[in-house]
């Protein structure tokens, strides 16, 4: 058993991850390990040091790094490992060995969500030509109305007399079902035959999407710039350490509504799933917790804005005049020479991911089933109510006339 160095860490997963193994005697004793660790644990096997770990402290707040400081000031540890961030207003307290990792602060917003059926098949022409199309409908219904009223040779041209059955002509010919009469005046048929290629055009193109659309209907709009997430009314989740002026500048966040999270994690989260939030992350942390919660492709739930706040340098303290400094420095050059720090990393990502759950459905391939006819059904469902509301007006006007009628001719009866 060779000297003991006491342990400190801070910071949450990847950074510092509490475990535990057996001994040769069978003991089960506790070992923190991370990306900011390892080069601690490797470190202590080769120079034959005996790590005691003191309880990692997880919460990134005020109270917690100040506890840090006092521990090292005191002599309460020899090293602290995990998410240390390399600063100048730290190194006049503490002196900070040599960049084991450098990351990006960035923001995490809410990734875009998949459309809806429905509204993906209602946006596949736009406003415009959807009015366009409701008033061609409207003007060849009431044109066949009129051409029908024209005097012509022929008089056995009956299917267009009554408005009603023009504007059933025109649904027929729009919805590709065949009319009941073709006109036979040469002016009608003209109209005709245009008013058929027209929804024939218009009829290709709704078919050529709308199968796709229905499978696979695609993502809302990216938020790209703070003036997005401003529009989409997001609420800045914030745990205490960022909101230090110290740390980050926030002058562009005033504006926005504030929501306080316990730790980091709880504000990834809220961002990842509960999806009413944006924060500032380090880059590395969300698609560790993304793949941690089961999520196969981290693409779906994490993503970042493309400005980036600040790079940080993460590595390791030890009190001010320690022996230890330069032969961790040594050390960590090795380390990162020989690849260790991506090797650690790799293997952190394999084994999160066979420990993890999976917890959303594998979309690469879809199938087609009922669901995904939801639009179609609800298209006869509303040709239904309003083929019913037709339906009742007609009786109702039938009944009002029948009753006019009625009362005409009772008083046509002479005394």
């Amino acid at each position: 058993m060779g000297c003991v160095l006491k342990i400190g860490s801070f910071g949450p997963e990847p950074c510092t991850k509490k475990g535990y193994y057996l001994t040769k005697e069978g003991e089960n004793k506790s070992v923190v390990e991370g990306l900011g660790m390892d080069p601690i644990n490797v470190f202590a096997r080769e120079m034959n040091f005996t790590l005691y770990y003191l309880e990692p402290i997880i919460e990134l707040d005020i109270n917690s790094f100040l506890e840090l400081f006092s521990m090292v000031t005191n002599a309460e540890t020899d090293i602290i490992g995990g998410c240390f961030p390399i600063a100048n207003p730290l190194d006049s307290m503490t002196d900070l060995s040599f960049p084991i990792f450098v990351d990006t602060m960035k923001f995490i917003v809410p990734c875009p969500k998949p459309l809806t059926k429905t509204h993906k098949v209602l946006t596949l022409f736009s406003l415009s030509t959807w009015i366009s199309m409701g008033i061609v409908f409207i003007v060849v219904s009431f044109l066949f109305w009129s051409l029908s009223k024209y005097p012509s040779r022929r008089n056995d041209f009956t299917g267009f007399n009554l408005l009603a059955q023009c504007f059933s002509a025109a649904w027929a010919v729009l919805l590709g079902i065949s009319v009941p009469q073709i006109p036979l005046s040469m002016g009608a048929r003209s109209l005709f035959i245009i008013y058929v290629s027209y929804c024939f055009a218009i009829s290709t193109v709704f078919q050529a999407y709308f199968t796709t659309y229905l499978v696979e209907p695609g993502y809302e709009a990216r938020l790209e710039s703070l003036d997005d997430v401003m529009r989409a009314g997001l609420k800045f989740g914030f745990y205490e350490l960022i909101v230090t002026d110290s740390v980050i500048d926030l002058k562009d966040l005033q504006d926005f509504d504030r929501s306080p999270c316990s730790d980091i994690k709880e504000c990834i989260f809220g961002v990842m799933f509960k999806r009413n939030m944006f924060s500032i992350v380090l880059s590395n942390f969300p698609p560790y917790l993304a793949r941690a919660s089961g999520i196969s492709d981290q693409n779906t739930v994490v993503c970042f804005l493309e400005q980036s706040m600040l790079s940080i340098s993460i590595g390791l303290s030890v009190r001010k005049g320690s022996p230890l400094l330069d032969i961790l420095n040594k050390h960590i050059i090795r380390y990162l020479q020989g690849g260790l720090v991506v090797n650690y990393w790799s293997i952190m990502n394999h084994e999160i991911n066979l420990k993890a759950k999976r917890t959303e459905e594998n979309s690469e391939y879809v199938v087609f089933t009922l669901n995904h006819l939801t639009p179609a059904f609800m298209l006869l469902l509303f040709g239904y109510i309003l083929s019913a509301i037709s339906f009742l007006c007609e009786l109702i006007q039938f009944k009002i006339k029948k009753q006019v009628n009625k009362s005409m001719i009772v008083v046509q009866i002479p005394n």
